[in-house]
């Protein structure tokens, strides 16, 4: 069954590389193709074009590139509503603008020469199982709509899927699509109220070149690739009302007319909605049509709010916790109190804000072992005054650190939580090395994997160090 599911995953996921270094490209390719679908490409242009034609599982993307960079593609990608893992090759001087990155929403990064094809070939199963957002419960009203969901995806049936910010509609719908015939086809999403009037049509239904001023090339729509497979309207109730009657003709007619095409397109594509907002409200109120909400909520399923599922808490923190483990290669527990911490909060950001309520306690936790990490109740940072009471940095007489480290006292620390970034997660795995080995740089560093230079100039960068 095991070896039947690495089978099927590796033939499902394809693979991107761009890369303008033949002989790395070439090298990471034929590594790559012995177990997956692998193209190559040299230049962030040219994978443009790719991306418009196919469905990559994972982006492997050089960070510097001839013409357009690494990262600006892939800013450019996520303005497009590109959501797959994004993963960028760098040269060991340019670690500092990677890191960067991942605060943006890259998905990981790999030095050059730094990584063994196994470990690659590792790295891209761990990141591509994580991406899979496998829906996880245990409340009787999630098993049920569980089960309606493995019903409905055996059906060409569309979906609406309505709940407050952050309870996991995506997640759902993604666990849909891949429980479906459909998993392995495209699964495209559009995010409804991040792209602007003017564009979402030109995105939805795609145009020719020379369709109109600075349509430079073809470009297919997302109804267009996803073809064959689902199409996630995200937040639907923020469609404007004059392109709600095209979608409606779409639905009815499955064709498209693509701009500056000669005749209609046809396409096979199910339809996933999500929508935090009141639908037959705003069709009352005449802001949308009632026959697309009728068309798009032929199976409506509501998620209830993590407040009132506390028994889903435990479960999902176990899963996030797992994640972690996996992803920093130690670890973790959860104690008992810390646990119920976490069930008697009301959760008002959901899901969302539990999973990240845990990666904040994992950092925060992350101290006297690398290799095992206990969270307990005050590592829970549930609001301001939380994070205010922290004692972050132990300054007392057991703990002796270089002078400049004692500088960066609570002052510098007391409000840094506000925005966990990689900036700030940077600053307490380095505090937290310096911190057991009494203030010494040179074991600091090999516990952290880097050169004692890399750490000093990252104290400086990190205002710990004057120059």
């Amino acid at each position: 069954m095991m070896n039947q599911t690495r089978l099927d995953f590796e033939r499902r996921t394809s693979i991107l590389i761009v890369e303008d270094d033949k002989h790395v490209g070439e090298s990471m390719k034929n590594i790559l193709s012995e177990h997956f679908s692998v193209d190559l490409c040299k230049s962030a242009e040219e994978a443009l074009d790719l991306v418009e034609l196919k469905d990559y599982s994972v982006i492997l993307c050089d960070l510097k590139l001839p013409g357009m960079s690494g990262l600006d593609f892939f800013k450019l990608l996520k303005e497009k509503g590109f959501s797959k893992p994004f993963i960028i090759i760098t040269a060991f001087g340019d670690i500092p603008t990677a890191v960067e990155a991942t605060r943006l929403g890259v998905t990981d990064f790999i030095r050059k020469g730094s990584i063994s094809p196994d470990e690659l070939i590792k790295k891209i199963y761990r990141i591509e199982e994580e991406s899979e957002s496998d829906f996880v419960c245990a409340d009787k009203v999630m098993l049920n709509i569980l089960a309606v969901a493995r019903r409905v995806a055996k059906t060409d049936s569309n979906v609406l899927i309505v709940g407050e910010s952050g309870v996991g509609k995506e997640v759902l719908a993604r666990y849909i699509h891949r429980v479906s015939p459909r998993a392995t086809r495209p699964f495209v999403a559009i995010n409804m109220s991040a792209m602007p009037d003017t564009l979402i049509e030109a995105e939805l239904f795609g145009y020719e070149k020379g369709a109109f001023t600075g349509a430079e090339k073809r470009k297919l729509g997302k109804f267009e690739i996803a073809s064959g497979g689902t199409l996630l309207l995200d937040e639907i109730g923020d469609m404007p009302l004059h392109l709600q009657p095209k979608i409606l003709r779409v639905i009815q007619e499955k064709k498209i007319e693509r701009l500056g095409h000669n005749s209609p397109i046809k396409v096979d594509v199910r339809i996933i909605s999500t929508t935090n907002r009141d639908l037959e409200n705003m069709v009352k109120e005449g802001k949308f049509r009632e026959d697309l909400y009728f068309r798009l909520s032929v199976v409506p399923i509501k998620i209830p709010p993590l407040r009132e599922r506390k028994d889903d808490i435990p479960l999902l923190a176990d899963y996030f916790i797992s994640k972690l483990s996996r992803k920093y290669e130690v670890a973790i527990k959860i104690e008992s109190s810390a646990m119920e911490k976490l069930r008697l909060y009301d959760w008002p950001g959901n899901v969302r804000e539990l999973q990240n309520v845990l990666e904040r306690a994992f950092v925060v936790a992350f101290s006297s072992s690398r290799t095992n990490v206990i969270i307990s109740q005050e590592h829970i940072i549930l609001s301001p005054d939380d994070i205010y009471s922290l004692n972050v940095v132990d300054s007392s007489q057991e703990i002796k650190m270089s002078e400049s480290v004692e500088k960066s006292n609570s002052k510098d620390f007391s409000n840094f939580f506000d925005d966990l970034n990689i900036k700030n997660m940077e600053k307490v795995f380095i505090m937290k090395a310096l911190e057991r080995t009494g203030g010494n740089k040179t074991h600091a560093a090999k516990l952290l994997g880097i050169t004692v230079r890399t750490l000093r100039n990252k104290l400086k960068e990190l205002k710990f160090e004057n120059d």
